[in-house]
């Protein structure tokens, strides 16, 4: 999910959309009253949302929680292009009785809060969001408490389980699967050159976990402040990896740097000038090096990370572009896969054909973005692992097909 800085949303969307799609007495039905009545969570149902054209159908209900509304205009085109997403989802894998609520969830929690009762009132029987990991913290007890569904966008997964399924890109099993990778091709040895920050923290945990599994040993870490001065907090830190593989064999030893853009190629730089460039040992990233501007820098040719499966983005991102005029982001990516979910799993309006032991699958589904299942709600994707070569990323392992 793309760092936005966050700016105070308003709210108030909700009910611009609904006057957009609905006249006064075009609601049917009444939903029945579910949930954890007792709760101070608990929301109580009113007519539920029913677009004009669906009118005496039995409905499943999908609740999209975003910040429509920001101030801010790259969150506001991030969340337009992921209601995008989830529409064309829905009208490719759906039956008809699959409808879509966006409803601005702003970035805060309290701004989250009011829209999730937005979303329950009006039947919502499934959420999707909200972005930030905040929101998600405030929205849950309300899904939780009314037996909606939810998914989360955000890679913290301290919330998942007992109903919330978190289907990001997760930076641990990035990590996991590129220190495998390198524990099963002679690395045995390893640095960590990792951000001062929860991203960096996730990453340290989940590679030397892997690394005791595969047998390699943590040379050492070094930590860096990615929110101050390159030159400074950087190389510090990046000379300090550097002494850690004097005198290791260079096709035993590898550097782990999960880092992007011009910090990454800093980085690289300093570790070079101080005897730690790739002819004396072996540079792993995480999927942040899958950018053009990583590539086409000549001193990471030869390093390893990992990638998302794109076998089948390239035809979701032409789709998307001809049929709703929006270019794929990762995060469309993501709101793609929930929606065609839950979409291809509801049939007739019966939402529930999905629970908890159905989207465990132990198999799987296929997504844009690869193979992917969930355990205890948390996500695994299958990733493949690339090499930076003159032309660009080469494929050296395929992501997993099965689990």
């Amino acid at each position: 999910m793309p760092k936005f800085d966050k700016r105070t949303l308003l709210l108030g969307g909700f009910a611009v959309l609904l006057s957009a799609c609905t006249t006064p007495g075009e609601n049917v039905g009444t939903n029945v009253q579910t949930g954890n009545t007792g709760s101070k969570y608990y929301v109580a149902r009113g007519t539920p949302f029913t677009p004009a054209n669906k009118k005496g159908q039995k409905l499943v209900r999908i609740a999209l929680l975003a910040p429509f509304n920001s101030q801010n205009s790259a969150i506001r085109a991030e969340a337009d292009t992921l209601k995008a997403a989830a529409d064309l989802a829905i009208s490719e894998n759906g039956d008809g009785s699959t409808i879509l609520m966006p409803i601005d969830s702003g970035d805060t929690p309290s701004s989250a809060e009011i829209g999730v009762k937005h979303a329950i009132s009006s039947g919502a029987d499934f959420i999707m969001g909200p972005l930030f990991s905040s929101g998600v913290s405030a929205v849950a007890p309300y899904a939780r408490a009314n037996n909606a569904m939810m998914f989360s966008f955000s890679t913290d997964t301290q919330d998942a389980g007992r109903g919330l399924f978190v289907v990001s890109f997760l930076p641990e099993d990035e990590a996991k699967r590129i220190v495998t990778y390198a524990g099963k091709h002679g690395v045995k040895k390893l640095v960590l050159l990792v951000p001062q920050s929860k991203y960096g923290e996730k990453i340290e945990l989940a590679a030397t976990k892997a690394a005791a599994r595969s047998g390699i040993k943590i040379l050492g870490t070094a930590r860096y402040d990615s929110t101050q001065n390159a030159s400074v907090n950087g190389e510090n830190a990046a000379k300090i990896a550097a002494r850690y593989i004097a005198g290791s064999n260079r096709d035993e030893v590898a550097i782990l740097i999960p880092e992007r853009g011009n910090m990454l190629r800093y980085l690289a730089k300093v570790l070079s000038v101080n005897g730690a460039s790739m002819s004396k040992t072996r540079y792993l990233g995480t999927g942040l090096w899958n950018d053009d501007s990583v590539l086409q820098d000549s001193r990471l040719l030869g390093g390893w990370f990992v990638a998302p499966d794109n076998s089948g983005r390239s035809d979701f991102e032409t789709r998307l572009q001809v049929k709703k005029g929006k270019s794929a982001t990762r995060l469309a990516g993501m709101g793609y896969d929930t929606a065609a979910l839950i979409a291809r799993l509801v049939k007739q309006g019966d939402k529930s054909a999905i629970t908890s032991r159905s989207l465990e699958n132990a198999d799987g589904f296929d997504g844009v973005d690869g193979r992917f299942r969930f355990d205890d709600g948390v996500i695994e994707r299958g990733m493949s692992v690339m090499e930076v070569s003159p032309n660009g990323a080469k494929t050296l392992e395929g992501s997993q097909k099965k689990f």
